[in-house]
């Protein structure tokens, strides 16, 4: 029995998975086609909070793959609403991010401070951010010291680009954790929180499988949340780091597109 034949449903990873920075993984639109086609349900399912569900589901389109925002969670919807529940309707909230992940945060009922005014935050909130700042860092650290609560969308130390790996969100989070003294709560891989999300978003499927590139990330929390997982090897595992990793992922593919 094929790996696609054991399971109603799938959630698939973005990054890494289908496309490796602006490259598209090839086989990656065929495959989801295929598994569609077989009367499986796919859930995409991302750390990356730089684009929201909408804009990551046009660029599957574009990338020949059909999704809605329906078909997609990222760890910033995810963390926004996580963030929301802690704190009364309408309190203040810092965000180290995208502006796609602030909107998902007013979204949420939350009000986002900007500048100094951040220092008065109920709660914070890190992601992956090129433009972050020293100002940010010291922002964050005032409010985090004063009682904001923190919360951020993953841990992951690394994104995998085409030319190498850049600084991930934990890189980020590193620095706001050791200069506040605070711990995040995760609402990302690999926490169970999306992947319980991820899972309700499939209206049928009962046998589920996560698919994705990180054995600390899509292959933890998968066996975290109760899922097989099927590791990929397109973007930051190798076949050498899967011998020594603990939980193991219950299939290894070279891509997706061997799905």
């Amino acid at each position: 029995m094929g790996i696609a034949e054991r399971y109603e449903g799938f959630l698939v990873d973005l990054d890494g998975t289908v496309w490796v920075g602006s490259e598209v993984v090839a086989g990656a639109a065929d495959a989801v086609r295929r598994l569609r086609e077989a009367g499986k349900e796919v859930v995409f399912v991302t750390n990356d909070s730089r684009a929201g569900s909408e804009e990551l589901a046009e660029r599957l389109r574009t990338s020949g793959i059909e999704a809605t925002a329906a078909n997609v969670l990222t760890a910033g919807t995810v963390t926004a609403r996580l963030a929301a529940e802690s704190a009364p309707p309408g309190a203040g909230a810092f965000v180290i991010g995208a502006a796609a992940l602030r909107r998902e945060v007013a979204a949420a009922g939350l009000r986002v401070l900007d500048g100094a005014a951040g220092r008065e935050a109920a709660v914070v909130l890190v992601a992956l951010h090129p433009d972050f700042s020293y100002a940010e860092l010291r922002t964050a650290s005032a409010a985090l010291r004063s009682g904001a609560a923190l919360f951020a969308t993953n841990r992951e130390p690394g994104l995998p680009m085409p030319d190498g790996v850049w600084p991930g969100t934990g890189a980020i989070l590193a620095a706001v954790e050791y200069a506040s003294g605070a711990t995040a709560t995760i609402g990302g891989k690999p926490e169970p929180h999306l992947f319980e999300r991820g899972r309700r978003m499939l209206a049928k499927a009962r046998r589920v499988a996560v698919v994705g590139d990180g054995l600390a990330s899509d292959v933890a929390g998968g066996a975290g949340a109760g899922l097989d997982t099927v590791l990929v090897l397109s973007g930051n595992a190798s076949a050498e780091q899967v011998a020594g990793s603990s939980p193991r992922p219950d299939h290894v593919l070279d891509s997706i597109a061997e799905l």
